[in-house]
């Protein structure tokens, strides 16, 4: 997991209603913190043809003529899925380059082609590929592994600047989280390590 973490995140603006479109999602983070709704047609439309012209062009595509919510800061994850199988994953819990649509192909092409732990997607693979949209909730410190139900909630490992995530859902147990995020980190031991948890909305492609 490629992450720019940041745990002193502020909370949301609250944002006036956009114009109606089909398929809204609308993203309840806490009591006070609301994420409007977005399209998610849109946005999956957006992660596939990033990722498409970079792989045959090597740049990155104009986020042009969408709707407002695309140009506000949304901290997402975007992961590739072949099957059960991940093929890619990248994001962070803040805007990384100012707009969710930008951050949405940003990750996109991270996740496509930079995630260290997998060899990069190709253009055929992408046709068997379903992409994967995490939009996550601000973490919460814990101080125990078992305090973290893996199933429903993420888990971050820190340590001296080190750090890694496991989506909601990524792990079985919540030791095999713990080794996955000590793995990914480069931490060799897991004696003063800090845990933090969250939850997240995650959305997933259709008709792949």
């Amino acid at each position: 997991m490629i992450v720019a973490l940041n745990y002193s995140i502020l909370p949301y603006e609250m944002i006036a209603k956009y114009p109606e479109v089909k398929n809204f999602v609308s993203l309840f983070l806490s009591a006070y913190i609301v994420i409007p709704v977005f399209n998610t047609d849109i946005a999956f439309s957006l992660c596939r043809k990033a990722i498409e012209k970079y792989l045959t062009q090597q740049i990155e595509i104009e986020c042009e003529n969408l709707p407002a919510i695309f140009s506000e800061k949304i901290p997402v994850f975007v992961s590739l899925k072949r099957g059960s199988q991940t093929r890619g994953c990248a994001g962070s819990f803040q805007s990384e380059n100012g707009s969710f649509a930008k951050d949405l192909v940003h990750f996109s092409i991270i996740a496509a082609t930079q995630d260290f732990r997998y060899r990069p997607v190709d253009l055929q693979e992408m046709k068997e590929i379903k992409i994967q949209i995490t939009i996550p909730e601000m973490p919460v410190e814990i101080h125990s592994i078992f305090s973290y139900n893996p199933e429903k909630e993420g888990l971050i490992v820190e340590k001296d600047g080190k750090q890694a995530v496991v989506l909601p859902g990524e792990a079985k147990t919540a030791a095999y989280a713990l080794k996955m995020c000590l793995r990914n980190a480069g931490i060799d031991d897991n004696s003063n390590i800090r845990l933090f948890k969250f939850k997240a909305q995650i959305f997933i492609e259709e008709g792949k």
